[in-house]
């Protein structure tokens, strides 16, 4: 998986061809203030040890997308909100 600043989104590859499978968008709304962000940046991506699922921080929105691979063709997206401007790493 590849988080990117341009343009707003995660992509899903396959690991051995480096073949885009999943586009996600990180556009949205911000949490404190609902206003739609068009090109809120990925701070970081960590691999979750105990399941198949990438933590995803999103910088201007503040929101963390659970990213769960184990059905690519039903990818689940679970966001929850945090707070804005994550920085790389987002756990403190």
């Amino acid at each position: 998986v590849v988080g990117n600043y341009w343009p707003p989104q995660i992509v899903i590859m396959e690991g051995d061809t480096l073949e885009p499978v999943k586009l996600v968008s990180t556009r949205g709304m911000t949490v404190d203030t609902q206003e739609y962000h068009p090109e809120p940046r990925v701070a970081a991506i960590v691999a979750n040890h105990h399941k198949p699922e990438f933590v995803v921080n999103v910088k201007e929105t503040g929101q963390v997308m659970l990213a769960n691979y184990a059905d690519l063709d039903n990818l689940k997206i679970t966001e929850i909100a945090a707070a804005r401007f994550l920085h790389d790493g987002g756990w403190d």
